[in-house]
């Protein structure tokens, strides 16, 4: 089937008819509904702003490009950024240009509204598109791994153990993320030590609202909390249970330091481990940064040839002199990497 579009920006009207299409064309996220308040939640109560979302209309709803609004900092500066998310073309217009053409234009007018840099997570078979539209492939930011129940993992690996059909965290496992950032004095502190670790790293500009946005307010998925008894100054974690393969995952989606360090870490991630019933802790950082050695120390190890796809497209000079495109200028979390 063929059909002319035109390709416009998104209308608050279009909210229903867009739902149908991702619905339709990718379903349901794993753990979250694409329903009305996700999306205005991801969209549109961004603490980095509205969305960039454009239309594929024709006779109905086409397809949808959608850059969701994300700030970096890097060498003192900030770069204004879009992360390529929600991109569906109706399964009757496929092959027909949708995709290309939407994201053309979508990235015309990032670039013409002052956008510096365009990130974003594709999978395996989205991947080519990606490279043949312009973006440039980083590479795969390494997940490291704390086993907490071997035996049950290596069983799942071979398929000989009961995939768990649903979990969730005991109760005094994790605090509400929003018993953390209730501290907002603590909390800047924090994110002003991790910063000083970050140094020279191109890394999500993160701030008390951005965390309560991101993790406290986010409709449909839980997210958790855990900071050592003396305070959030000396490192914390934002966390969430989830399943992967049949396996209880709980993943560390921002690891934290403070003035605390590596120990204050190792304290919660053991505190963690014993109360969570998961089968593993999953996190990340760079490998030989600070984050990086504080996570060993605390018992996970790096697991080769796993994690997303990252890949990235500069608009700006600014954003090209970052270098971005080497994997190892970044400090990325979990939850930078999270599909949402």
């Amino acid at each position: 089937m063929s059909q002319p579009f035109a390709v416009r920006a998104y209308r608050p009207a279009d909210e229903d008819g867009v739902l149908t299409l991702l619905r339709q064309s990718l379903g349901n996220g794993r753990a979250f509904q694409r329903d009305n308040a996700f999306w205005q939640w991801k969209h549109f109560q961004n603490p980095s702003g509205a969305s960039l979302l454009m239309i594929a209309d024709g006779e109905e709803i086409l397809g949808l490009r959608a850059f969701m609004r994300w700030k970096f900092q890097v060498d003192g500066r900030a770069l204004n950024a879009v992360r390529a998310v929600d991109t569906a073309t109706h399964p009757d217009y496929r092959r027909h240009g949708v995709f290309s053409t939407l994201t053309r234009q979508t990235v015309e007018r990032a670039q013409a509204e002052g956008v510096d840099l365009i990130f974003n997570t594709p999978n395996q078979y989205s991947l080519p598109g990606y490279l043949k539209l312009g973006w440039t492939y980083a590479g795969r930011p390494q997940v490291l791994v704390r086993v907490l129940h071997p035996l049950r993992m290596v069983r799942a690996l071979r398929g000989q153990a009961k995939a768990a059909a649903e979990w969730h965290l005991p109760e005094g496992a994790g605090q509400p993320v929003e018993r953390l950032l209730a501290d907002a004095d603590a909390v800047q502190r924090l994110l002003a030590e991790n910063d000083r670790r970050c140094a020279g790293r191109i890394r999500t500009q993160r701030s008390v609202e951005f965390l309560r946005w991101r993790y406290s307010a986010i409709p449909s998925l839980t997210y958790f909390a855990a900071w050592p008894p003396s305070g959030a100054d000396g490192a914390a974690i934002v966390f969430r249970p989830t399943l992967r393969r049949g396996l209880r995952e709980v993943m560390l989606c921002e690891v934290l330091l403070g003035v605390g360090g590596g120990a204050a870490l190792g304290r919660v991630v053991r505190r963690l481990a014993t109360s969570c019933g998961a089968d593993y802790l999953a996190a990340h950082a760079p490998r030989g940064a600070a984050h990086w050695w504080a996570l060993l120390r605390a018992g996970f190890v790096p697991v080769p040839r796993v994690g997303p796809y990252f890949t990235v497209r500069p608009l700006s000079a600014a954003a090209a002199a970052a270098a971005p495109a080497r994997l190892h200028r970044w400090h990325l979390s979990l939850g930078d990497l999270e599909v949402f």
